[in-house]
């Protein structure tokens, strides 16, 4: 029986990867006070990949001790000194040995962080961030270039960079990024510091390694906010980040299939937001939203009742027409290691529905 195409290998120019199922970045929390990935995390990502992932990103990791987020206590992972390297070179030899490739998500949580801060005026919880001044802005792109340097030093196949869900980086391109500084107001200003940082970061890893970045139109605060209102905009900014050195770009969304900018495609044209990425830029792109689950992941995690269970079909169907190139799948992974296994067999009825409690341990 011939495999459907989300379970074949993908060849790209520097990435090649045993099936086109990713494992997409997520908190998991288990690190200690010095955020060093430990033998937990290398188990942990190795068994995806030895059960079928083709890549495997790991949760947000933070670039510097200033992008740190501690959420009910828990440690994430950092990437900004040399002793974190020997926990990442375990999951990357773990990860190898099983066929599978590794990217560390480079991550700064810009205004949600312990020590908020934020291209403008912004208040989360009872916390004012600091307005970042330029002088700033120059030291986060210089974390993000050593957070870049460290993880292809420690053996990662790629890094993705995180701008996406209004953190630092994706908070340059709200609407409400007034800047007058040459970092806000206006399409071009808005977008470049996050294109700034991509040319650094491709500067010192060179030409051979992949970046990714993430992006999302939705925000952690508004899952409706629409940073892009018309398909030329997208259009522009995603051709910015093509030509400042990403290799693929990985869209977040609430749900992969769903159409975006309907009525502007000429002739009628239709895609999802993956979808448009890919056409309007020709790169690869990954999709990720509620692949497996009929509920969204912000419900769930933060409910105490199990997930549903949804048949997969819609979005194998649409790799195989050609919407996106591969297909991010997230809570599904975390509690069936053998998704891929399951899946590509035809038991998807078989894969167990998530639990919010499924968060408590890393399995």
């Amino acid at each position: 029986m011939t495999k459907r195409l989300a379970f074949q290998e993908y060849q790209s120019e520097k990435l090649n990867l045993q099936t086109r199922i990713v494992m997409p970045p997520m908190a998991r929390g288990f690190s200690n006070e010095k955020h060093v990935y430990n033998d937990k995390y290398t188990q942990y990502y190795t068994l995806r990949a030895e059960k079928g992932v083709g890549l495997v990103i790991s949760e947000g990791t933070y670039i510097s001790k200033e992008a740190q987020w501690t959420i009910n206590g828990t440690l994430d992972c950092g990437v900004y000194n040399d002793d974190h390297m020997e926990g990442l070179k375990k999951i990357c030899e773990g990860v190898h040995k099983n066929n599978g490739k590794f990217a560390v998500q480079l991550w700064h949580t810009g205004k949600f962080a312990d020590t908020p801060i934020c291209p403008y005026e912004a208040t989360v919880g009872n916390k004012q961030a600091k307005v970042a001044t330029l002088e700033d802005l120059k030291r986060i792109k210089g974390d993000f270039v050593n957070a870049a340097r460290i993880a292809k030093k420690a053996g990662c196949d790629a890094v993705e960079i995180h701008g996406a869900h209004e953190f630092f980086l994706d908070e340059f391109i709200q609407k409400k990024n007034l800047r007058t500084d040459g970092y806000g107001t206006t399409f071009e200003g808005k977008i470049r510091f996050p294109i700034e940082v991509v040319k650094a970061v491709r500067e010192e890893v060179g030409q051979d390694f992949c970046i990714i970045y993430r992006t999302s139109q939705w925000t952690n605060t508004d899952f409706n906010e629409k940073k892009w209102d018309t398909i030329e905009d997208l259009g522009k900014w995603g051709n910015a980040l093509k030509d400042a050195g990403v290799d693929i770009i990985h869209v977040s969304t609430n749900r992969a299939y769903k159409l975006e900018f309907e009525g502007q495609g000429e002739g009628g044209e239709k895609h999802t937001l993956a979808g448009w990425y890919k056409k309007l830029t020709g790169l690869p792109v990954i999709a990720v939203g509620g692949v497996c689950y009929t509920q969204n992941a912000g419900y769930s995690f933060s409910q105490d009742e199990p997930t549903t269970i949804q048949d997969p079909e819609p979005f194998l169907k649409l790799i195989e027409d050609g919407e996106f190139d591969l297909l991010a799948v997230g809570r599904a992974l975390i509690k069936n290691p053998d998704w891929v296994e399951l899946v590509s067999s035809g038991n998807w009825k078989k894969v167990k529905p998530f639990l919010r409690s499924d968060l408590m341990t890393l399995n």
